[in-house]
């Protein structure tokens, strides 16, 4: 069992707390999560563990079942919870398989079309819920703050040097000024790990059930054009331009005009914002934790960011990595030694 501050649960542990047999870890995520997978009376579960029982982690743990449940009541397939154990902070979830939508796109069991397809229209389901007041706002969240990793991390390879205060002082007075000139952008709920890893197809339904969802951790209520930024211009894979538009398309289809123009256009400021994370994200696994794996998305994430300031409405912007001499044409070839040497 574990208490705050000692060490996270071992597959025995959670053996004992479940009653489980043949528990296995499995590999994690970015957080300091745990999951482990079990069997009981023949049948296969997922153990969720957070790293202790504080009180943070504990409220984490009753936050993420209570996002799944909003999901649930929109029709969206989640995992679901048969038991909690406060105390260790963990929770006994239903195994929905093995078999991400991810695994289907690179064993060609699926057409890519029809993967994105079913992963859009789970999106535009989640538009329907409704009972938000328990997710946290957009700019109290982690995935907001870490605008700046762009700065801290990226910025910070490429010059060489740790940046001033002042550069990221100017990088938030950019957005500012951007955003501020802009219509407000469509709100909702918002997953904010929504790729297709973190979709499973799920053989124990039909039709749009078969897309189930896990990972809602980090769901907060904001920009709703963020997750479908995350599931067609994710780091990991290249989705064919075909596929992004008619995506798009499919999302937009039922708004004005109007609706459609502002969307496009909070469309492509999330996306320079996500691509600038996750890519300094990439360089701080590498230069902090030693997660050299990371870097090979960073060429991707520097396709995208150019595709992304390639658009007017980001001309500010784009001068001002100019002017700062920030580049994202070079593919620079990453090795994780020099990326460390270049941080330490």
């Amino acid at each position: 069992m574990t208490k705050s501050g000692s060490r996270p649960p071992s597959s025995q542990d959670i053996a004992d707390m479940f009653k489980l047999s043949d528990v296995k870890p499995l590999p994690g995520d970015a957080s300091m999560r745990s999951y482990f997978r079990g069997d009981k009376n023949g049948k296969s579960f997922i153990v969720m563990a957070y790293p202790d029982s504080s009180k943070e982690s504990r409220a984490n743990l009753k936050a993420s079942i209570d996002k799944s449940e909003m999901m649930s009541g929109a029709g969206i397939k989640v995992a679901k919870c048969y038991e909690v154990n406060e105390h260790s902070t963990c929770a006994l979830l239903e195994d929905l398989g093995k078999r991400s939508f991810g695994d289907c796109l690179r064993e060609a069991s699926e057409l890519p079309e029809t993967i994105y397809k079913m992963a859009t229209q789970a999106l535009i389901q989640m538009r329907d819920i409704e009972e938000m007041q328990a997710l946290p706002p957009y700019k109290d969240t982690h995935i907001y703050a870490n605008r700046r990793q762009l700065i801290d991390y990226y910025m910070a390879y490429k010059l060489g040097k740790r940046p001033s205060e002042t550069y990221v002082d100017e990088f938030h007075a950019l957005w500012d000024q951007i955003e501020s000139s802009l219509p407000p952008c469509p709100q909702g709920f918002v997953h904010g790990d929504y790729h297709l890893e973190n979709l499973i197809n799920y053989s124990g339904e039909e039709g749009l059930r078969r897309c189930a969802v896990i990972d809602n951790q980090d769901a907060f209520y904001g920009p709703l054009p963020y997750d479908l930024v995350n599931l067609l211009e994710d780091a990991r894979t290249d989705v064919p331009h075909n596929i992004r538009s008619n995506m798009i398309h499919l999302y937009t289809q039922n708004m004005s005009k109007k609706e459609k123009e502002t969307f496009l256009t909070w469309y492509t400021i999330l996306a320079m914002q996500f691509h600038g994370r996750v890519i300094g994200l990439s360089i701080k696994f590498a230069a902090e934790q030693n997660k050299d794996s990371y870097l090979i998305h960073v060429p991707r994430l520097q396709k995208y960011i150019v595709e992304s300031l390639n658009n007017p409405i980001l001309k500010p912007l784009k001068l001002w990595f100019e002017k700062v001499r920030l580049d994202f044409h070079t593919v620079t070839p990453l090795d994780g030694d020099h990326v460390r040497a270049t941080l330490k």
